[in-house]
């Protein structure tokens, strides 16, 4: 009987050392399991997270609200900076940033409109936007529904509305919405009638208040309204001064076809061409086409400079059109009808750009119906050729 008590008894012993045993294995085991995942935490911090783009940074900061980062966006998106270029996507961070009330958005979104390449603008709803970005106190937008109120784009025009939102646009510090009140009364568009010398008075004001253009307008309506050349040249000058390439052009301009002395129209059209004004090169291409004279005469020139334009952010259409000609013809160059037709094509795009009143609009649109007939330059196709023809005389017929 003794014998069994002592066997039960050193049973339950091992069973008891056993389950010690088991334990002390599975605590050990814990603990270095808590000590391997404090291990990688610490590990986790001690490795830098990767930084974001520019870019990513940007449109986690727009997603977050930030309505300076979503104008940044709409304009990468507008300009395809960084981005591939996607007016839709641009239009859509303008309006979220003009939501969150960025001053600016709903006057960058109306330019969408405004301002259109590939597709025809839609007035009304840039007169929405404009007036939205008015309503937050923008003076370019208020000033940009005075232009709208002028010319009659998406509204009735009203001369009286115009000069409204022009002094409205002024009040608010916009310097160039002086410079348009004072066009209105120069012109006698407004009830009370012409009144040149209030009209001068605002244009100077808006050259002396930051906008040397206005210096440039005033030389314009002496030199071709007035002909007052003296007067011309003074604000021309001014302009030129204030760092205004139209008043070094206007320069170049009254000096070539006016005084007619080319030493000083070829000088100051070089400067107004290499501070990048387009239609100062193509008058450069004139001058070395022969309009200044035999002396001027350097067909090598003239290309060069007719060529600048085209490819310019201000072409000048009519110049585009000689170079043409000087294509087509081979004048000072040898006959190329591609590049002939690549610029009457060039060159209707920049007049129906602006609807040009200029003769040599359907004069190009007039050689592209030629060249389709004739099949020089491009395939010949007497029906595009039937349609160019038709949209030259209602042109002529306008």
């Amino acid at each position: 009987m003794r014998k069994r008590l002592c066997a039960l008894m050193l049973s339950v012993l091992m069973t008891l050392s056993l389950c010690a045993c088991g334990a002390s294995s599975g605590q050990a085991a814990a603990g270095e399991s808590v000590k391997e995942e404090a291990a990688e935490e610490t590990a986790a911090e001690e490795t830098p997270a990767v930084p974001l783009s520019p870019l990513e940074q940007l449109m986690a900061d727009a997603e977050a609200g930030n309505a300076e980062a979503m104008c940044k966006l709409g304009d990468m998106y507008r300009n395809g900076d960084e981005v591939e270029a996607d007016l839709e996507e641009a239009r859509a961070w303008y309006e979220k940033a003009g939501d969150a009330g960025h001053v600016d958005a709903y006057l960058w979104l109306g330019d969408t409109y405004y301002f259109t390449s590939g597709e025809s603008p839609d007035y009304e709803k840039a007169f929405a936007y404009y007036s939205k970005a008015s309503e937050l106190g923008n003076a370019d937008a208020m000033a940009n529904l005075g232009v709208m109120y002028a010319a009659g784009y998406g509204v009735e025009q009203d001369y009286e509305k115009a000069a409204q939102w022009y002094e409205k646009a002024a009040d608010a510090g916009c310097a160039w919405a002086l410079r348009n009140l004072g066009n209105l009364y120069l012109n006698g568009q407004l009830a009370s009638g012409k009144d040149e010398e209030k009209g001068l008075d605002l244009l100077i004001q808006s050259a002396e208040a930051g906008f040397p253009g206005a210096y440039y307008t005033v030389g314009s309506y002496y030199h071709y309204t007035v002909k007052d050349y003296g007067k011309a040249e003074e604000y021309y000058l001014k302009a030129d001064e204030a760092g205004e390439p139209m008043g070094t052009r206007g320069l170049g301009f009254l000096y070539l076809h006016t005084l007619h002395d080319t030493a000083k129209a070829e000088e100051y059209l070089l400067k107004a061409a290499e501070a990048g004004d387009g239609i100062a090169m193509g008058t450069l291409g004139e001058l070395y086409n022969g309009q200044g004279g035999r002396a001027y005469l350097d067909f090598d020139k003239a290309i060069e400079w007719y060529t600048k334009s085209m490819e310019s952010e201000n072409p000048m259409g009519y110049g585009i059109v000689m170079l043409g000609q000087m294509y087509y013809y081979g004048n000072g160059t040898e006959i190329d009808y591609e590049k002939a037709f690549a610029c009457f094509s060039r060159a209707v795009e920049v007049f129906q750009a602006t609807n040009s009143p200029d003769v040599f609009y359907p004069f190009a649109v007039n050689m592209i119906g030629d060249m389709y007939k004739q099949g020089q330059g491009v395939e010949k196709d007497e029906e595009k050729a039937e349609e160019y023809y038709q949209w030259a005389e209602e042109l002529r017929a306008r």
